[in-house]
């Protein structure tokens, strides 16, 4: 497994990165904003920020939230270890989603039933 540290570092990037990503959709939202030419434009494009913004803002949370309890469990014996089915997650599974929280099957399991909800 990668030491602890470079854990620590990668996850710590993504949270940043992600808070800038938010950072930038709300200052094109808010340029967009300001360079409308009609009204009833403008009343069309404000609700699809609106819900562009919900949506981003929902996945953005999600992945903060998975982060963050990553850096929670770095350096226990709680991570690394599937939330599901408690067996361990794979080292290629970790290094490429360092706050995957679940195993493979786990994680496409919980894929399909929420596919199959849609």
């Amino acid at each position: 497994m990668l030491p602890v540290e470079d854990i620590r570092k990668k996850l710590l990037t993504q949270r940043r990165t992600l808070f800038r990503q938010a950072a930038q959709t709300e200052d094109e939202l808010l340029w967009l904003e300001t360079d409308v030419e009609s009204e009833v434009q403008e009343r069309g494009q404000g609700e699809k920020m609106v819900q562009l913004l919900d949506r981003l803002d929902e996945r953005m949370k999600a992945e903060i939230e998975s982060i963050d309890r990553a850096l929670v469990k770095l350096g226990t014996a709680r991570y690394g270890k599937c939330e599901q089915c408690g067996k361990d997650i794979p080292q290629s599974r970790l290094e490429a989603l360092p706050a995957a929280a679940m195993c493979m099957v786990c994680a496409q399991a919980g894929e399909n039933k929420a596919a199959l909800r849609k």
